[in-house]
């Protein structure tokens, strides 16, 4: 299959679970993420900001604001590019390009070598950590500059044994779903 046929397939499966039911799984994935030992210690992340279906990590940044400094992206449309900027509360948020909420690009930005772990969105992943997004190849421009650690986060109907990748598409280290977490060989 091609990566169009993908992203429709996923398009359309996360269409037909309903709001209340991708809820639940969202928050059996941030109760697995909460358990990792590397995630408890690790103090600066960057989260993104759920939109049309994809896992929330809401319950998690809420939970961040307390413990850990917490990095949403902001998006440069033209330019093609993601900054990662500090937030203290969801109050902080501001709609963005693609109806997304984004923090104000006045908040202090985390430089890509400081990130210390990122959790990557996606329509797709495979067993050995890769990824297919939506086409804009936006944090997969980041991803090769991070040093940190990757996480994908996913349903599990969005796990495949293997996807159709070319050489630009940057793979994470681990995937979380509702399932458990996955670490990804290479």
């Amino acid at each position: 299959m091609q990566k169009s046929t993908f992203r429709e397939l996923i398009r359309s499966l996360r269409k037909s679970y309903t709001r209340e039911c991708l809820q639940r799984l969202s928050l059996i994935i941030c109760k697995h993420i909460e358990k990792l030992s590397f995630y408890q210690k690790t103090q600066k992340i960057v989260y993104y900001y759920p939109k049309d279906g994809e896992v929330s990590l809401l319950y998690l940044i809420g939970k961040g604001f307390l413990e850990k400094k917490v990095y949403l992206p902001k998006t440069w449309v033209q330019q093609k590019k993601l900054t990662f900027h500090q937030v203290y509360s969801f109050s902080d948020l501001r709609p963005g390009p693609f109806g997304l909420l984004e923090p104000p690009v006045e908040h202090p930005k985390i430089e890509w070598e400081e990130i210390e772990l990122i959790f990557v969105p996606g329509l797709a992943f495979d067993l050995k950590g890769g990824r297919i997004g939506y086409g804009g190849g936006f944090y997969d421009r980041v991803l090769f500059q991070v040093k940190g650690k990757k996480i994908g986060v996913a349903f599990s109907f969005q796990v495949f044994n293997k996807l159709p990748l070319e050489p630009h598409d940057c793979k994470v280290d681990f995937l979380v779903t509702e399932k458990g977490v996955l670490v990804c060989s290479p």
